[in-house]
């Protein structure tokens, strides 16, 4: 039984972002949030796809397709002018830090 909420994980992931970007976050909250919200439901999507009795996605898979969605969000957060590649990971990473236990406990397994 699926057990993530998008709009949890939105929330925790903007707040964390939010919170990391401090000054930068107003110019850039519109196409972080978008960018957040795609995450949430591909997380979400992704434990659907995980549970058993008969996966529809490895592992190796999801990994691959949460990698690909924080790369996606450094382009968009880069694209900001001003914002620099160091800020861009450090609300990157602290919004995957805000989600982990939750997301990792919910598929079994360490996704993020």
């Amino acid at each position: 039984m699926p057990n993530l909420k998008a709009t949890e994980l939105l929330t925790s992931m903007a707040g964390a972002a939010k919170t990391s970007l401090a000054e930068k976050w107003p110019a850039i909250r519109h196409l972080a949030t978008s960018s957040f919200k795609a995450l949430a439901q591909n997380l979400v999507d992704i434990e659907k796809m995980s549970l058993p009795p008969s996966p529809a996605i490895s592992k190796a898979q999801a990994k691959l397709l949460i990698q690909m969605q924080k790369n996606t969000i450094k382009m968009v957060l880069l694209s900001v002018e001003g914002l620099g590649l160091l800020a861009a990971e450090a609300a990157i990473n602290a919004a995957m830090d805000a989600i982990r236990t939750v997301v990792n406990t919910a598929i079994g397994f360490a996704l993020v």
